[in-house]
């Protein structure tokens, strides 16, 4: 080392972080990069000049050489851990230092001097620590442990005494010319620095090492066994020479002094050497003892798994076989043994084909061969022998043994009994084809998709629903999403969530677009599979003949079946509309009651049949004479109704009325005869006459009659004049009143038969008036007054006992299976209390609920429904039987039969009369019984009149019956006589 001023030199003791590469697009990474390069710099700087000031402490003048020069030891080793790029901070500390020293501004000459010297003797110290760096790479290698002797030597040799070298010469010899330094102290301060620049690199370089050297596991365990005592020995020798330097270090002992204090130091550098050592071997050692504990471990652990291989192979369910190369067995382990039924002392020595079948011999030398080419053979199945003759099916895993040559001396087979799995799946292929087979023939749609609607599967019933091809499937490109219009997207993704949520999804309706572009109706549910997130299986239902099923059954609720006009449910719906539109827009409504004139005498004379197709042309006629907007619909018989929205004043009416008239007197052609009819025409006008349908249709009623009054053939205006034609009428109701409180109403019995057996199982009450000295008169002649005036209510009471009183007289006398039906009229349900007088009446009687059937009206399953539904939900409860009368009228909606509790339809007597001769009424009647047994809805048929029609009536699946054919109407007396007889359908009894 060199001990001046003029040579102080210095390193910086971090290491620096790696340069960010460069980048020509990233201006700021560079400028990084720059700043940080710069930051090493003059760290290094000042920690050389730090150090380096410290050195000068123990430096003696005249030369000013110092005994250790740490700074020399910090530059090799910033060489050694930065690179090359941090030299010009070597340069800066030690010119510095040394200007710090020998700075004199004196005189221009000094001025110079002391800026000059200080930079060629910063110049030496650099390059003595590139050159000390370069010779410790190039023959000993850098970052390396230094745990051998011989590269610690080379290393401290190199970068200390040898390369130490460059910095005692050019330091002493730049003095020696400058003329700082005498000729006579030459030789000693050359052999000074460059001993003190020496002994700083074997004390300084190893430290910094210890903290930055590479790798850094191995140098930071030496901090205790190489830093410490470094420092340790280096304290107490600078302790000792600080605190002894007077006398000993003044003349004439200096020398003496100074090369003690040299030896000491020395000593501590030649200790540090030591240590790197003793510790690179001491970590050869180690690494030697967990090399030989590690091979241990592997041997004590091969070992184990040979004991537990062996254990495994003597245990396995698996027959394990060694064999020879031409096939003669030479191990037989315990699962072999199960397997094939041989023990090992049967089957070793013997060759391998006394397992294999005959048949299989062949296959034999070819998988040889491929044996002893060094080939694997994996998961071979093939049948093998027992040693009772039974086959089982194996799976073979076949591997050649080689020996230490690599040579194949053997082989080695593993064979499984996969004889259950054979069956099992056997099994499956049966099942899957049986499945395949069920979803093939199954007249639903069925496909397999995933989430993103991607079909992958489809049957034939679901390519028919479709209209795509098989091959439009299994081109995968065939997607559910494709075929769903837009309107149901909504739906389809309320599905697709409660499938994802639930792995199933309720089934729903929508439509499917087919291939060609059409759209059909289907019902849709999709199901996961077991343990899937994205596949599933949808079933698609084509709906087009359920729906137009429905069509056609909402089309006979709302329309008449002989005409095909609107019936009264939906004249009703129609007239509010209008009555409500006109309301809003300050227009008018007209009502045109029609009634033809004449048309009884045609179905007297000529018979239904004929009066039907009248009935038809009539109802044509009648739409011929409509505008647009208007809206004609039959009420039932011969009576047609007209709906004429947005009049302007009633001559609009006056001129529709009078067109169809018209129409009406013109000859009817029916069956090559010439039938003339004509009409009566009531028109009343909202909101002149009405404010709502029932008024306006009372007011068109009465209109009607009044014009049936005036001659026939004409149309009449509701005004106050027919008020007359009302007082009549509650003239009617003012002897209604004297008749129920003179008892002047009677009840007949009509039997109601169970047509297979002929038995009588039901009688309907049916109320007749007998006013004194007269017949009796048919309910249907003033029931509708007694509608009107309420009277209905008492009257209704009065049927109720009298018919409860007879059933139970009869019951008495020994018919105890009969039931009694009873007409139950909408007034009669409008009573609050109408159910507990229905059940007081029965506990008078000593009646059962179940003998009581009330027969209602299609109208009460539309008037009030909510008040209507609960009555006959409470009738129902007690155990009464509700059964709906004249049905198929057109008065009814099926969906009001799903939600009241009917039990039995009763078909009007007009669809039942021309059974066999009308198509339209027989095409009804099939549909009626069929409808009810589908919601399970007994029938009995009304009007039955002829042996065919109650053959037809009972092929058809109706059971029971009443009418003519079996007797009408009769007295309680005359009705007792017909219980001994019978009325089975084969045996005609005009009555």
């Amino acid at each position: 080392m060199s001990g001046t001023p003029e040579a102080e030199r210095f390193r910086a003791a971090v290491p620096a972080s790696p340069p960010y590469p460069e980048s020509s697009s990233d201006g700021r990474r560079m400028q990084t990069q720059m700043i940080r390069r710069a930051g090493e710099i003059v760290l290094l700087a000042t920690i050389y000049y730090i150090t380096a000031r410290l050195g000068l402490l123990l430096a003696l003048p005249p030369g000013y050489a110092a005994p250790i020069w740490p700074a020399a030891g910090i530059a090799l080793g910033a060489v050694l851990i930065c690179g090359n790029r941090v030299a010009p901070g070597i340069w800066i500390g030690s010119f510095l230092c040394n200007v710090a020293v020998s700075f004199d501004a004196g005189s221009t000459a000094l001025l110079v001097k002391s800026l000059l010297l200080p930079a060629i003797l910063g110049m030496g110290a650099t390059a003595q620590a590139i050159a000390g760096g370069y010779l410790i790479r190039r023959f000993v290698g850098f970052p390396m442990p230094l745990d051998r002797a011989r590269d610690v030597i080379k290393f401290l040799g190199l970068g200390g005494p040898l390369s130490c070298i460059i910095g005692a010469s050019v330091g002493a010899t730049v003095l020696f010319l400058a003329g700082t330094l005498p000729a006579e102290s030459y030789a000693f301060i050359w052999w000074a620095w460059w001993f003190g620049d020496a002994i700083g690199v074997l004390v300084t370089t190893p430290l910094m090492l210890t903290w930055f050297g590479q790798p850094q596991a191995l140098w930071r365990r030496r901090r205790k066994t190489v830093a410490l005592p470094i420092c340790l020995a280096l304290v107490v020798i600078v302790g000792v020479f600080s605190g002894a330097k007077e006398p000993y270090f003044s003349p004439p002992h200096l020398r003496i002094a100074w090369s003690v204090l040299a030896g000491g130091l020395m000593f501590a550098g030649l200790l540090g050497a030591f240590l790197l050592v003793t510790s690179g071997h001491a970590m050869l050692i180690e690494q030697l003892v967990a090399q030989r504990t590690h091979d241990l471990e592997r041997t004590r652990q091969a070992e184990q798994a040979a004991r537990q291989l062996a254990a495994i192979v003597t245990s396995s369910e698996d027959a394990i076989i060694g064999k020879t190369l031409d096939g003669t067995i030479v191990s037989w382990n315990a699962g072999a043994a199960r397997m094939y039924g041989y023990s090992a002392a049967e089957i070793l020595g013997r060759p391998m084909s006394v397992l294999t079948p005959p048949e299989l011999a062949g296959e034999m030398p070819a998988i040889l061969a491929r044996l002893r080419r060094g080939e694997r053979i994996d998961h071979l199945e093939t049948a093998q022998l027992r040693k009772d003759g039974g086959r089982i099916a194996v799976s073979l895993t076949i591997s050649p043994i080689r020996d230490a040559d690599g040579m194949v001396t053997g082989v080695s087979a593993i064979a499984r009994d996969i004889s259950e799995r054979k069956r099992a799946e056997e099994a499956l292929r049966d099942r899957e084809a049986r499945i395949r087979r069920l979803v093939d023939a199954n007249i639903i749609g069925i496909f397999i998709g995933d989430m993103s609607g991607r079909i992958s599967e489809a049957n034939d019933a679901f390519l028919k629903i479709s209209g795509y091809s098989r091959e439009d499937v299994l081109s995968g490109k065939l997607l559910w999403n494709n075929m769903t219009p837009p309107q149901y997207d909504a739906a389809d993704a309320h599905a697709l969530e409660e499938l994802k949520n639930t792995g199933r999804c309720t089934p729903y309706e929508k439509e499917l677009m087919r291939k060609d572009g059409s759209l059909i109706p289907v019902l849709l549910a999709s199901a996961l599979f077991e343990g899937a997130q994205d596949e599933g299986v949808s079933f698609v239902l084509d709906l087009t003949e359920r729906r137009q099923a429905d069509e056609r059954i909402h089309h006979m609720a709302d329309h008449d079946a002989l005409t095909g006009l609107p019936n009264r449910t939906l004249l009703q719906d129609r007239m509010h509309q209008a009555i409500a539109f006109a309301h809003r827009n300050r227009r008018r409504v007209a009502i045109l009651f029609i009634d033809l004139d004449y048309f009884k005498n045609i179905n007297d004379s000529l018979g239904h049949h004929i009066g039907d197709q009248v009935l038809k042309m009539a109802a044509i006629r009648l739409q011929q004479c409509l505008r647009e907007g208007d809206s004609v619909a039959r009420l039932g018989g011969d009576e047609f109704v007209l709906i004429l929205p947005l009049l302007d004043d009633s001559s609009d009416a006056a001129r529709v009325a009078r067109k169809a008239l018209d129409s009406l007197t013109q000859p009817f052609s029916v069956e090559l005869k010439q039938l003339h009819l004509g009409g009566s025409i009531g028109i009343s006008l909202y909101p002149d006459d009405g404010h709502d349908v029932d008024s306006l249709m009372r007011a068109a009623d009465t209109a009607m009659y009044h014009a049936k009054e005036m001659g026939r053939g004409n149309f009449q205006f509701f005004t106050a004049a027919l008020n007359q034609a009302v007082q009549r009428r509650l003239d009617v109701s003012q002897r209604l009143r004297q008749a129920l409180a003179h008892d002047e109403f009677i009840l007949h019995y009509q039997p109601q038969v169970k047509m297979e057996s002929g038995i009588i199982f039901s009688a309907e009450a049916l109320l007749r008036w007998q006013p004194p000295g007269t017949e009796p008169i048919s309910c249907g002649d003033f029931i509708a007054n007694a509608e009107e005036s309420g009277l209905i209510v008492p009257i209704g009471e009065w049927v109720l006992r009298q018919a409860c009183r007879q059933l139970k007289a009869w019951h008495a006398a020994g018919h105890p299976q009969l039931k009694m039906a009873v007409n139950l009229s909408p007034r009669q349900l409008e009573q609050a209390n109408f159910c507990s007088l229905v059940g007081q009446i029965l506990d008078e009687e000593g009646l059962p609920a179940t003998a009581l059937e009330l027969e209602i009206t299609e109208s009460i399953l539309m008037q009030r429904s909510e008040y209507n539904l609960a009555m006959l939900n409470q009738l129902s409860d007690m155990g009464i039987q509700l059964s709906v009368d004249d049905f198929g009228t057109g008065y009814s909606s099926l969906a009001y039969l799903q939600r009241f509790p009917v039990h039995s339809l009763k078909i009007d007597q007009s669809f039942v009369r021309d059974i066999g001769t009308d198509q339209n009424d027989t095409a009804l009647v099939t549909a009626i019984i069929a409808m009810a047994a589908s919601l399970q809805l007994e029938v009995i048929a009304e009007g039955v009149e002829t042996l065919p029609q109650a053959e037809f009536l009972m092929a058809h699946g109706c059971a029971a019956a009443q009418g003519f054919y079996y007797s009408k109407a009769v007295r309680a007396d005359a009705f007792s006589a017909l219980f001994g007889d019978t009325f089975a359908c084969t045996m005609q009894r005009p009555r």
